[in-house]
């Protein structure tokens, strides 16, 4: 995978929602993924470069990351269509 801005490889997935900061400190700290925030729309961009921090991509509910948990918490997070219903 590669910044399509800077052509870096320094690139990290991006989660939403409420993670369990204790289960992720160690993908964080390398630098592996990045938070994205609470609010959780339908645009929500899937990666994210280190190098530049362009941020690209498309998040999907359903996908699993490589440790096989949500990338965000679906009781926790907040749809902001929801919100605004």
């Amino acid at each position: 995978m590669k910044c399509p801005e800077c052509d870096s490889s320094s690139v990290a997935v991006i989660l939403w929602g409420y993670p369990d900061m204790d289960a992720i400190k160690e993908k964080l700290d390398k630098k592996e993924i990045t938070l994205g925030g609470c609010c959780i729309t339908d645009n929500d961009p899937k990666w994210e470069c280190n190098k530049c921090n362009n941020r690209w991509g498309h998040r999907v509910d359903d996908e699993l990351d490589s440790d096989n948990t949500n990338s965000f918490d679906f009781n926790q997070g907040y749809n902001l269509d929801e919100v605004y219903d």
